[in-house]
């Protein structure tokens, strides 16, 4: 039990310590945090955005899109109910 109240002792301080280092050399903080992300994290954001951009694209690129639900012969009552 005193072991891992000491050991979280130290880690406090060494996080203390690397703040105070921060808070004087902003640089320090970037090169200690500001690593590139992983590769595959990366290819995954860019395929789903890139998935989500293309099916915005086929929403709006459907010749139909204009066309009503009571624009054909047979026009249902529940299209029609809901155009009043």
């Amino acid at each position: 039990m005193i072991d891992s109240i000491a050991f979280a002792r130290i880690i406090q301080l060494q996080n203390e310590a690397l703040y105070k280092q921060w808070r004087r050399n902003e640089d320090a903080f970037y090169r200690e945090c500001g690593r590139d992300a992983w590769a595959p994290f990366t290819w995954f954001g860019n395929t789903l955005d890139t998935g989500c951009a293309w099916l915005k694209r086929k929403k709006a690129d459907r010749p139909d899109m204009d066309r009503s639900a009571c624009d054909g012969g047979d026009c249902c009552a529940q299209a029609a109910s809901a155009r009043i």
